[in-house]
């Protein structure tokens, strides 16, 4: 009988796969019953956080942001979805992997467009920083290379950093698909990575094309932390940074761990499952605190400004320019914010007529009529000017 269950230990322990669910869930005692609900219920609880978050941002976020910060918002819930499926279901693990695995792919695109975004845009990243140069000696790539020279700051390097993002973003999703194909023919196996298997040149490319993709994101934060300190940009970049090795560099070091037999075998798991386990379970508790942490750091009412509130002078400038007074022509591409009806105007219907020309402007520039408010002066007001209002 011994014999029996040693043989059966050491089969387990060199087979190196994954146990059905069922086989997993009668193994449990009283202990790892609590572990699973435990990290049950922090999944479910990082999902209705990030619910309430999606509702505040679509509440209170400009459109032109709302879907960019719920893309960066919902790594750490689906991370940590992904990984209470791959708990539950041991044998879904590469398929849970792959998916969150792309889903970040994906929202490292999306960081490198909200730095952009939160700058104004991209019109108005370039007029600002037109004068400027990106240091491209920067992590993760090129930190130790202090002889490379900047690189001024234009439409053509803006895009190059975010191709650079999009080619993990597009092909990272490609080389899954290929690694699914591949694993249905018998070729990928993710416990081979040995040079005749097809799972280390996949890991590999998808790592060097990770680094290439990392690289245009330290060389934009180099150049925005500063103007978007009020923004909150280092605790957003910190955020994203645990992200990124929590749930990249940690599976590497536990799936090396448990193929050099660090991590023991313990039936009905062997070491590579057991260290998949172990993987999962850290992940759900670590995406859970990075859930809580996001919603007090992106909870910040945003107003669609030219410029982040953080540079006082130049947007306290282009207000200025905004304004426009009476005797002015209300012509161009920017409609004026504050029309000035001062001292040295007698003609009530021509301040009538600037009026009805401010509307038509506003009207046609946003497609719906704008609230109109004054300071409460009535010298220029009459009954004619009072039916207009009216209306």
């Amino acid at each position: 009988m011994e014999e029996e269950g040693n043989e059966t230990l050491d089969f387990i322990c060199s087979a190196n796969e994954l146990p059905f669910s069922q086989t997993i869930l009668e193994s449990l005692d009283i202990t790892g019953i609590f572990l699973f609900a435990i990290m049950t219920l922090m999944m479910l609880t990082a999902n209705l956080v990030f619910v309430e978050e999606v509702i505040y941002i679509y509440w209170k976020i400009p459109p032109s942001k709302r879907s960019i910060f719920i893309w960066i918002n919902a790594a750490a819930p689906v991370i940590a979805t992904t990984s209470c499926i791959g708990m539950w279901i041991p044998r879904s693990t590469m398929f849970t992997d792959f998916t969150a695995a792309v889903f970040f792919a994906i929202v490292i695109h999306k960081f490198l467009l909200m730095m952009i975004k939160e700058c104004g845009g991209q019109k108005l990243f370039l007029r600002h920083f037109e004068n400027d140069q990106f240091k491209i000696s920067t992590g993760p790539c090129c930190c130790y290379c202090l002889c490379l020279p900047n690189i001024h700051i234009n439409r053509r390097t803006l895009f190059l950093l975010k191709l650079g993002t999009f080619q993990l973003a597009f092909l990272r999703p490609v080389l899954m698909f290929l690694s699914i194909v591949l694993w249905t023919n018998g070729n990928y196996s993710l416990s081979d990575l040995s040079p005749n298997g097809a799972a280390i040149w996949i890991n590999c490319f998808v790592g060097i094309l990770t680094i290439i993709a990392l690289w245009p994101i330290g060389i934009m934060f180099q150049r925005v932390r500063v103007l978007l300190n009020c923004k909150k940009i280092i605790p957003k970049f910190a955020l994203y940074q645990f992200i990124l090795i929590l749930s990249q560099l940690q599976a590497s070091i536990i799936n090396i761990l448990a193929m050099q037999g660090v991590i023991a075998c313990a039936p009905p798991l062997s070491s590579s499952a057991r260290g998949a386990y172990m993987n999962q379970q850290l992940l759900i508790m670590e995406m859970f605190l990075i859930t809580l942490i996001s919603r007090v750091v992106y909870r910040k009412r945003y107003d669609d400004l030219e410029l982040p509130e953080c540079s006082g002078q130049e947007t306290k400038g282009n207000n200025q320019d905004r304004k426009i007074g009476l005797g002015a022509n209300i012509i161009g591409k920017e409609v004026p914010a504050i029309l000035v009806v001062g001292p040295g105007t007698d003609d009530k219907s021509q301040v009538l007529d600037k009026l009805k020309e401010y509307v038509a402007l506003m009207s046609n520039k946003f497609g719906r009529k704008q609230i109109l408010r004054t300071d409460n002066r009535d010298e220029y007001l009459f009954s004619a000017t009072q039916q207009f209002l009216r209306k």
